[in-house]
């Protein structure tokens, strides 16, 4: 009797352990493929600068690190530039609430914090995207330098720059 709840046990510890972070099924190698994925996809556009640490994230972004298992982030070196990637890879049953504080963030920038007025469709472009367990922000691409487009073009170019790094986290998600 005790070897049958010996092997029970195990067989348990077994299929619990061997099961990824999470149900979602992605890993910390799955945020690592990400992060090099993106930073080759923009190439010389990639312009985060600076490591954004846990603290960092904890206190200036407001997010809940105790629901984080693993995470990149990189932002602006220099006020004056908005780039930025955030990779957060959830702790089981935790997605909801780390978005929630992504979007909060998100909401934030747009609305509250100072932007140069050159920033603010990058800004307003920004995306928080969930898949699994994964949660991302992404700030980033070439800035659109036309000097005679509208608001409406300027913001149209962000979004299809952000969006290389959201077609570029789903290929590597496949």
């Amino acid at each position: 009797m005790k070897k049958l709840f010996m092997l029970l046990a195990v067989a348990l510890l077994i299929l619990t352990g061997c099961t990824p972070s999470s149900a979602s099924g992605f890993t910390k190698e799955h945020v690592d493929k990400i992060v090099t994925a993106v930073k080759e996809a923009y190439g010389d556009d990639y312009g985060p600068s600076a490591l954004i640490e846990k603290e960092q994230l904890e206190e200036v972004y407001n997010i809940n690190m105790e629901n984080v298992e693993h995470f990149f982030a990189e932002g602006p070196m220099f006020t004056m530039s908005t780039d930025m990637l955030i990779v957060l890879l959830a702790k089981d049953g935790k997605v909801a609430e780390v978005e929630a504080d992504m979007k909060a963030y998100q909401d934030y920038l747009i609305n509250e914090s100072f932007q140069y007025p050159m920033n603010m469709p990058r800004v307003n472009a920004s995306q928080v995207y969930v898949k699994g367990n994964i949660v991302a922000f992404v700030v980033l691409g070439k800035f659109d330098d036309r000097t005679e487009a509208t608001e409406e073009e300027y913001l149209e170019f962000a979004k299809e720059q952000i969006q290389i790094a959201i077609d570029t986290i789903e290929e590597t998600l496949k």
